[in-house]
């Protein structure tokens, strides 16, 4: 009985020092949304999910931070008529992790005709089938519900090293101008260039991955779009200057859509300077916008026709 109780005691004393611990971090503004995925970013979009009407939607973006940070979602709205538009992107998906996110969400989101990916050579670099589903469908879809409470997710799971590490980089960023748009939609768009320059990797298995994706929104009832963005002239220089990567990464990716009703946009279109570039992946503010016009002119021409 002494054993049992002494173990009993330490088993509450450490619940009661992580519940403290999490209060202590909650009230200094350091508290990391529930960790779903235990990524800071993408479990900040799952907590702003939970708070909008995701059955009024009828159009949503998905994949990765290539989606999140290039889509002006109020400008679709206002080029296409009766569309409710809604960034449900993330950071870091991969493409197959994408057709995962976008499987989940069409589960939820019954009025939805239109799904619409922007995409980078750099969410198709790696796609193991063991990191496919990156969260549980079950409490992520309860914690989506509101049916669980939203501290229920960090008591599932408990993560101290993460909430630390995280606590402590939030704490030590600079202060400076806001470095991100925001649309009011969950787009958030960079004012302020990035110097990352990721070399190009191509995983074949990854074809299967869009392939995944554009099943998921067809079988649905709705339409896939996929736009890549436009191609940074310093990274093409350095990684593909005659062109012939990204033309095969196209012709990969069309290859691997199959409905007739999918829209395949070729961003290479758009022959921008690198000034309109925060990185090879992502836009800078306003640029977002006459990218997303590209995307919705080519959707309401294929819509009339």
């Amino acid at each position: 009985m002494r054993f049992l109780s002494a173990f009993l005691l330490l088993v509450l004393g450490g619940i009661a020092a992580a519940a403290a611990a999490h209060v202590a971090l909650a009230r200094k503004g350091l508290l990391p949304p529930p960790p779903l995925a235990a990524t800071w970013c993408i479990d900040e979009k799952f907590a702003y999910l939970r708070e909008v009407p995701l059955e009024q939607f009828t159009l949503f973006a998905i994949g990765s931070s290539a989606t999140w940070r290039n889509l002006d979602m109020p400008l679709l709205e206002r080029r296409l008529p009766g569309t409710r538009a809604l960034n449900a992107a993330p950071c870091y998906l991969h493409i197959d992790q994408t057709a995962y996110m976008a499987e989940f969400l069409l589960e939820r989101m019954p009025r939805v005709d239109t799904v619409l990916a922007v995409v980078a050579p750099r969410d198709f670099e790696a796609c193991p089938a063991s990191q496919r589903a990156f969260f549980d469908p079950h409490l992520g879809g309860a914690y989506l519900g509101g049916e669980v409470p939203s501290w229920l997710p960090y008591i599932t799971g408990l993560r101290p090293i993460y909430l630390a590490r995280e606590a402590i980089e939030q704490e030590n960023l600079p202060p400076g101008p806001e470095a991100v748009a925001l649309d009011g939609r969950g787009s958030s768009i960079l004012r302020k260039p990035h110097f990352w320059r990721p070399a190009p990797a191509f995983d074949p298995v990854c074809y299967e991955g869009l392939a995944a994706l554009e099943e998921a929104v067809t079988s649905r009832g709705a339409r896939l779009v996929v736009a890549s963005l436009p191609v940074m002239p310093e990274w093409g220089e350095r990684f593909d200057p005659d062109g012939t990567l990204v033309e095969t990464w196209l012709r990969d990716m069309r290859a691997a859509l199959r409905q007739p009703e999918t829209l395949l946009l070729d961003g290479r279109a758009l022959d921008w300077g690198d000034e309109r570039f925060a990185d090879p992946v992502h836009l800078l503010y306003p640029h977002h916008t006459p990218f997303t016009e590209f995307i919705a002119r080519a959707m309401a021409g294929q819509a009339g026709s």
